[in-house]
């Protein structure tokens, strides 16, 4: 009976480890089959929307599996009965545990309608990835996605219409264009820099452009109407201009000590991080802060309005005398040594202390604050690519977004900023560029250059 006993209690005893043995079994193969039959595809993205594509195209193609790691990546482009093979890679096999393969691949795509010989008009980019999973028979997972968009290398037709003959350095002028179908962009490009156009009213397809000139131009390079489409396409309508020279006045500038003694607590106040003695913070202000206020001043100026807010000749302060001219080149001296050289890019008006400064044509406030040597300014958009500014200002009367008609009131005149004495900083600019504010206060003038075209 006793033996019996022994024999069930062995018995029992080896079920119970053969039970053991095969949960281990059952528990493994489980967890074999999560990590070396796992079934999650591999992610596959691209760096832009196709739609509507041009000529050339780049697209980086981002291919992930954090499973079991990348095996395959193909990506080619179908045109109908076409296929063309843009990139392809092949990994080997890296041991047999999770991750044999890559984590993440970028693919830098180029879709080149000439090169691959493809025509307008619908197109595929397909791409397929696989991993190394052992599933669907040691396969692996696939994931293939495709991404439809149209082929469009037709740029826009532009013609050229009207542009200026002659045009000086700080001179401005309009261009005028038909374009011969809706696009993203349009304007023209002088010597690289761009001025955006806008339609003209009651001329449907018609376009102007109010282009200026930096008062530093020697010559011009290259100048052309530009039209971008929706598909990046580009078309250009290239014309000449007659550069007239231009004499700049020369001038030399005495700092002494007592103007130092007057401003440089001023310019401490906004920049203390000026370092060194007197003229050292001045020539700090003069040169440094100087081109932080003229960057500055071009980006509050790069986005006009649409809509012609002006209209006829541009106002100057009444009973006023020209202190300093538009761009003249000024030499500065301190102690009878020369320190500095910079150029003056406004008009400077004088009349009786904190006088009444007004509004030189109707627009909107788009900057009513402190900018470094211009001290208290005032910025209006005129619409259309055409500012004005207002500076060295005692106080400031508008605030941004305020509407201005014509010889309203925005302030008074001072000394703040880099000013001597009383008196208005007057400047005129066209897309950011600073250009000569008398051609605006010319009637003659801008009424055949450029208010003829926009009536």
């Amino acid at each position: 009976m006793a033996s019996n006993l022994y024999r069930g209690r062995n018995k029992s005893r080896k079920s119970f480890f053969l039970f053991i043995f095969l949960g281990i079994i059952f528990i493994g193969s489980a967890i074999a089959g999560v990590i070396y039959l796992e079934r999650e595809t591999p992610l596959v993205d691209i760096s832009d929307e196709l739609g509507l594509i041009g000529s050339y195209k780049e697209v980086t193609v981002t291919v992930t599996d954090q499973k079991s790691g990348l095996s395959h990546v193909d990506v080619r482009l179908v045109q109908g009965s076409k296929q063309k093979k843009l990139n392809e890679r092949n990994f080997q096999r890296q041991g047999y545990a999770p991750k044999a393969g890559p984590e993440q691949l970028q693919l830098k795509v180029v879709i080149d309608a000439k090169a691959l010989n493809l025509k307008n008009g619908s197109a595929q980019l397909v791409v397929t990835a696989n991993d190394f999973s052992y599933w669907n028979f040691l396969r692996g997972n696939k994931t293939e996605r495709v991404y439809e968009f149209t082929l469009d290398t037709e740029p826009p037709k532009v013609n050229r219409m009207d542009s200026p003959r002659y045009i000086k350095p700080g001179g401005a002028g309009i261009v005028i264009y038909k374009i011969s179908e809706p696009v993203a962009n349009h304007g023209v490009r002088v010597n690289g820099f761009f001025h955006s156009g806008f339609p003209l009213p009651g001329a449907e397809g018609t376009f102007g452009a109010i282009i200026g000139l930096p008062y530093y131009t020697e010559n011009i390079e290259s100048a052309a109407v530009e039209a971008v489409d929706e598909a990046g396409n580009v078309g250009k309508a290239p014309f000449g201009m007659i550069l007239k020279s231009v004499k700049w006045k020369q001038d030399q500038i005495n700092i002494p000590d007592s103007f130092l003694t007057l401003k440089i607590p001023e310019f401490s106040q906004y920049y203390p991080q000026m370092e060194g003695d007197t003229i050292e913070k001045y020539l700090y202000v003069n040169n440094t802060v100087r081109r932080e206020n003229n960057k500055r001043i071009m980006e509050i100026c790069s986005n006009s309005g649409k809509e012609q807010l002006w209209s006829g000749k541009f106002g100057r302060m009444a009973r006023s005398s020209n202190r300093a001219g538009y761009a003249d080149h000024r030499t500065y001296y301190y102690k009878g040594k020369e320190i500095d050289k910079q150029v003056h890019l406004g008009i400077d008006l004088a009349s009786t202390r904190h006088a009444e400064v007004l509004a030189a044509n109707k627009g909107k406030v788009i900057f009513a604050d402190y900018l470094g040597i211009y001290g208290n300014m005032v910025i209006l958009d005129h619409g259309l690519g055409v500012f004005s500014l207002y500076s060295h200002l005692s106080q400031i009367g508008v605030v941004e977004g305020d509407m201005l008609e014509k010889n309203g009131v925005l302030g008074a005149t001072g000394t703040s900023g880099m000013a001597g004495g009383d008196h208005l900083h007057f400047s005129m600019l066209v897309n950011g560029i600073l250009v000569n504010p008398l051609e605006w206060w010319d009637e003659h003038w801008l009424d055949l250059n450029i208010l003829s075209y926009l009536k």
